[in-house]
C-alpha cells in the first residue's frame, strides 16, 4: 500500500506531483485576482501599457498579473488594484463568491501536525 510519509499534508494524492492544496489555492486566487484586474482595466478602457505607466510598473508585470502568475509581488499587485480603484474588500468578496460556488473545501492540516515547511513562526 502506498501511504504518505509522516507529516505529509492531507492533500497528498489529490494534487499534481509537488503541488499542495495551499499551492493550488494560491494559484486559483492569483488567477481570480488577475481576471478581476483584467476586467477592471478593460472596463476603464486602458491598455496594459497605459496601466503599467499610471501604476509605475512595467507592462510585463501587468501581463503576468492578469495571467494569474502567482509569483507576482503582493504589494505591487495590490497597488495596481488600488490604481484601478479596486479595494481589498472587492478582491476578497470576489474570491469568497467564487469559493462559495465550488463544493471543494480547503485542505487544513490537523492542529497537532507539523507544518510541511517546519514549525510555524507564528507570523501571519
Amino acid at each position: 500500500m502506498n501511504t504518505p510519509p509522516k507529516g505529509t499534508p492531507p492533500s497528498w494524492g489529490k494534487d499534481a506531483p509537488g503541488e499542495t492544496g495551499v499551492a493550488r489555492q494560491a494559484a486559483e486566487f492569483a488567477a481570480a485576482f488577475g481576471r478581476l484586474i483584467h476586467a477592471e482595466r478593460k472596463r476603464q478602457g486602458l491598455r496594459q501599457d497605459e496601466l503599467a505607466m499610471v501604476s509605475g510598473t512595467g507592462k510585463r508585470f501587468i501581463v503576468d498579473l492578469e495571467a494569474g502568475k502567482s509569483t507576482c509581488q503582493l504589494g505591487r499587485s495590490l497597488h495596481v488594484a488600488n490604481v484601478l480603484g479596486l479595494r481589498i474588500e472587492d478582491v476578497l468578496k470576489d474570491a469568497q463568491a467564487r469559493r462559495a460556488n465550488t463544493s471543494e473545501t480547503p485542505d487544513i492540516p490537523e492542529s497537532d501536525e507539523e507544518e510541511p515547511d517546519g514549525p510555524s513562526s507564528g507570523l501571519l
